[in-house]
């Protein structure tokens, strides 16, 4: 009879990561748990009093008036949004909720099965962190201390016999700019604008959401295209033209 429930890591103002939760059955474009609002510092904005109808979780009074609003930007697996409101709720379970206008606004389509949706106004697709299924994906990073990382930088540079560090040895240097330059999702190009008129009754064959559908293993079709072969007579430019001298 019950079910997990649709979580996602959402990161606040480009700094931290909290959990949020999709629910298609909340009326209101988001909400945020006042701890959480309290402990980030965000803005708060007043607003006239509002009653609360079960959203608040087990921890908040059935009496529970909304008048705080605040405001953060969101990133979710790649999918940014500068500003996004938020109603302060006291007692909420989860940190953050993203509800159906939300839904809406972002073109969302939900796969309950596959435990994943996808944004499509920015063509992302994340995955449900409940779901049975889900395993994150493996990083290959190993996080040392400064001491641990100079000691390293040390020894290279002794294998390259103080010349500078070993070749086998990278070292590199990214800021905040770089890496939201990196996590922002790349603006696919309309087929339309690309194709050729003669070629847009085929658009359907270049639909992204479309290709994204298909499954991993497709059957190849193989074509054979029968090439005609034009014999052509090669002439010299004073063929059949006799000397008379």
């Amino acid at each position: 009879m019950d079910s997990d429930p649709f979580v996602l890591d959402v990161r606040l103002n480009g700094t931290d990561f909290v959990t949020g939760l999709v629910d298609s059955g909340c009326l209101c474009y988001s909400a945020i748990n006042e701890q959480l609002f309290r402990s980030l510092r965000l803005p708060s904005i007043k607003i006239a009093p509002r009653q609360l109808e079960e959203a608040a979780g087990k921890n908040a009074e059935p009496s529970t008036v909304l008048d705080t609003v605040t405001y953060a930007s969101i990133d979710i697996d790649g999918h940014q949004q500068k500003r996004v409101f938020f109603y302060v709720v006291p007692g909420l379970t989860y940190d953050v909720i993203l509800g159906k206008p939300w839904l809406e606004d972002a073109d969302v389509t939900i796969s309950a099965k596959q435990g994943c949706l996808d944004i499509g106004a920015s063509n992302i697709r994340a995955w449900n962190h409940k779901k049975a299924s889900y395993k994150p994906p493996l990083m290959k990073a190993t996080q040392v201390m400064a001491s641990a990382f100079m000691a390293e930088v040390r020894r290279s540079r002794r294998k390259n016999k103080g010349d500078g560090i070993a070749l086998d040895t990278g070292l590199f240097a990214v800021s905040i700019a770089d890496i939201e330059k990196a996590l922002k999702p790349r603006k696919r190009s309309d087929p339309k604008t690309k194709l050729p008129p003669q070629y847009h009754q085929w658009l359907k064959a270049f639909d992204h959401f479309l290709a994204e559908k298909l499954p991993h293993i497709v059957k190849a079709l193989i074509s054979t295209l029968r090439l005609k072969r034009i014999k052509t007579e090669t002439r010299r430019p004073f063929h059949g033209v006799r000397s008379t001298a």
